[in-house]
C-alpha cells in the first residue's frame, strides 16, 4: 500500500492558520447574526429598552421605531460626556420613542438617558425633531420640527417642546408652549388648556400647568397662574391672584378654584368673589 507523504511543517502551519481564520470567521458571523434582529423583530421594531428607578417608580424608555425607517439606539456610551454613560434613542415617524411612568405615557422622537458614574440619579430628556448622531454614537445635532413631545394620562393629552427630569428630584418639567386636551367618555373634546410650562411629579403622577393658564370648555373660560390636574379624581385646581372663571355673564373669582372636569362646575375658595346675571323674566 502506498504511503502518503508526511506533511511538512510549513504546510502544517498554513493549515493551522487557515483553520484559525475559519474559526474566527464563524465566530464573527455568529456575533453578527446574534446582534441582527430577525425579520419578525424588524417588522415590530427593535424594542431596545432602558429602565430608570426613581424612588418607588420605574421609568421605562422603549424604542418603538424601525431600523428601516432610520431608528437608532445607542446604549451605555462612555464617549459622549466625561464620567457619564449616555443612552440615545431616535425614533423617526411613523414610529416614536415611548417613555412610561406607571399610568403615564410619553412619546417623543428623541430620548436621552444620561447615567453618571457613582450614586447620582440619571437624567431623562425627551425632544422632538430629527437627530443626527456622530461616529461615536453621540447626539451631534437636532433639527427642529415634527411631532411635539406628548404626555398622555387617562383621557388627558398634553403636548410640549421638551420634557426634562433632572437629578435628585421627582419633579420633571415640560417646556412650552404647552397645550392640554381632555376628552369626555364618548371621545369628544371636553376641555382645552394652554400654559407656559408643565411640572410633572414622578412620585404622584400629578401634572401642574404653570404660567398664563387659560382653560376653555363648552361656554366656560377660566384663567389662572397654575392648574393642578388630578386625572384620576377628574378634578383640576386652579390658583391665582385671583383665578377667574366665567361662563356667559357669570363670573367666579378666588385664590383657588376647584374645577370638576366631568360636570364643568367651578367652586371658589379663598378671597371669593362672584357676579351672576339673573334673568327675572
Amino acid at each position: 500500500m502506498a504511503r502518503r507523504p508526511a506533511l511538512r511543517p510549513c504546510r502544517l502551519r498554513r493549515l493551522a492558520a487557515l483553520t484559525s481564520t475559519l474559526a474566527l470567521s464563524t465566530l464573527a458571523l455568529s456575533i453578527v447574526l446574534s446582534l441582527s434582529p430577525s425579520s419578525a423583530q424588524a417588522q415590530q421594531g427593535t424594542a431596545t429598552t432602558v429602565t430608570v428607578e426613581r424612588g418607588e417608580r420605574t421609568i421605562t424608555v422603549i424604542q418603538r421605531a424601525l431600523a428601516s425607517d432610520g431608528a437608532r439606539s445607542v446604549l451605555n456610551n462612555p464617549n459622549c460626556e466625561a464620567d457619564v454613560r449616555t443612552n440615545v434613542f431616535f425614533g423617526p415617524p411613523p414610529g416614536f420613542v415611548e417613555t412610561t411612568i406607571e399610568a403615564t405615557r410619553l412619546t417623543s422622537a428623541i430620548a436621552l438617558v444620561r447615567v453618571p458614574e457613582g450614586d447620582e440619579d440619571e437624567t431623562i430628556e425627551l425632544l422632538p425633531g430629527v437627530a443626527t448622531l456622530d461616529r461615536p454614537g453621540c447626539l451631534e445635532s437636532v433639527e427642529e420640527g415634527g411631532e411635539p413631545v406628548v404626555l398622555e394620562q387617562g383621557r388627558t393629552r398634553v403636548t410640549g417642546s421638551r420634557f426634562w427630569l433632572e437629578q435628585d428630584t421627582d419633579l420633571a418639567r415640560m417646556d412650552g408652549p404647552v397645550a392640554l386636551t381632555r376628552r369626555s367618555q364618548d371621545g369628544a373634546v371636553a376641555l382645552e388648556a394652554s400654559a407656559d410650562s408643565l411640572l410633572f411629579d414622578v412620585r404622584t403622577e400629578v401634572a401642574t400647568l404653570e404660567g398664563s393658564v387659560v382653560v376653555t370648555s363648552d361656554e366656560r373660560v377660566s384663567r389662572a397662574d397654575r392648574l393642578e390636574l388630578d386625572e384620576e379624581a377628574g378634578v383640576a385646581l386652579l390658583s391665582g391672584d385671583p383665578a377667574v372663571s366665567t361662563r356667559g355673564d357669570d363670573e367666579v373669582r378666588g385664590r383657588e378654584l376647584r374645577y370638576d372636569l366631568e360636570t364643568d362646575d367651578v367652586v371658589a375658595t379663598g378671597a371669593v368673589g362672584a357676579r351672576f346675571e339673573i334673568d327675572l323674566d
